[in-house]
């Protein structure tokens, strides 16, 4: 990821990358930069513990193109913790024959395809296709398989118990 030179802070664009933001509004601040120049950031602090993460330079956080994190704020700990450690939620369960299901809840139309929530209940995943003509379950099944690192051979769609709910049963 790229890094400002002004700040060290990452660069995060938000047309290429999904983020999913627990944040709080923390105010603007104006900075004196180089050569008399003026920047002003709009000020974003974690909600659990109220530390300062990051900064955008437009006020609006739905305009804002690019958000700024800052150096030092976050860290890879979670993302490299053991993932045998973690509990497997009750929406993928093991089938007869070595066939896991995974229940899928699907909303389509969205602006891109990604996973949303997992809770016990399902998965959630959006994808860009219309419900229209199966579209959308193609779409699903090549996401999921890109996820999962697995062919569209290795998988089948069923059914669920309503129209946005699907049955993942991967071979």
């Amino acid at each position: 990821m790229p890094k400002r030179k002004t700040d060290k802070a990452y660069v995060l664009d938000k047309s290429k990358h999904l983020a999913r933001l627990n944040i709080a509004e923390a105010g603007k601040v104006v900075l004196k930069r180089g050569e008399g120049k003026m920047e002003k950031q709009f000020r974003m602090n974690c909600v659990g513990c109220g530390l300062f993460v990051f900064y955008r330079s437009e006020e609006d956080l739905e305009g804002a193109s690019f958000i700024y994190v800052v150096d030092g704020a976050l860290s890879t700990v979670a993302a490299e913790t053991n993932p045998q450690d973690a509990p497997v939620p009750p929406c993928i369960s093991n089938l007869d024959g070595g066939l896991v299901q995974v229940a899928i809840e699907v909303e389509d139309r969205a602006q891109r395809s990604a996973i949303t929530r997992v809770n016990a209940d399902d998965v959630r995943v959006t994808v860009a296709a219309p419900a229209a003509r199966g579209e959308a379950n193609n779409e699903l099944l090549e996401f999921m398989g890109k996820v999962l690192g697995l062919r569209l051979s290795q998988m089948t769609l069923q059914r669920g118990w309503n129209n946005k709910s699907k049955l993942l049963v991967v071979s």
